[in-house]
């Protein structure tokens, strides 16, 4: 019956429409009930939403936790390796020092089949040196031993 329906009651009173008129209205038992699924069906959707909306803002929230700490590692990384670089630097001008200072003492000293020493055979120079004291007994004839006793002797103010 549309006595409980409020609109089929206030249209009623106002005597506007008769009773078969109402039942003939758009307002029928039928058209509200569908009206009720409808509003249903609408309801659980906007409750899945509201959940899958929770769901992507956790997750958003989690994302930009994890940005947020991965930023914190970079900049971390980045001053480590600004501190790693400043110290390597100190270090090449220490040891451009070193072997000027290596170059100026071993200048008049000659190595067999070598060059003097210079910039541009430093490396060679160096090896041939580590080799010599490495493997002192094949230097130990008289000549040789004078030369290890000279290069001693050459760099022995060098300060490292």
């Amino acid at each position: 019956s549309l006595s409980g329906c409020p609109r089929a009651t206030f249209a009623g009173k106002k005597g506007k429409l008769s009773g078969d008129e109402i039942l003939n209205t758009k307002f029928k038992t039928s058209d509200v009930l569908e009206n009720d699924e409808e509003i249903k069906q609408l309801n659980k959707e906007i409750s899945e939403l509201n959940e899958s909306n929770s769901e992507m803002e956790a997750a958003m929230v989690k994302l930009q936790s994890q940005i947020s700490t991965m930023e914190k590692n970079l900049k971390n990384i980045e001053e480590e390796n600004k501190i790693i670089e400043e110290q390597n630097e100190a270090l090449f001008l220490e040891l451009s020092g070193l072997s000027q200072a290596l170059i100026q003492s071993l200048a008049n000293i000659r190595l067999p089949h070598m060059e003097p020493i210079s910039e541009q055979n430093f490396d060679a120079y160096v090896n041939t040196l580590t080799d010599m004291y490495t493997n002192q007994e094949c230097y130990q004839n008289p000549e040789n031993k004078d030369l290890l006793e000279s290069i001693k002797q050459a760099v022995k103010g060098i300060q490292v």
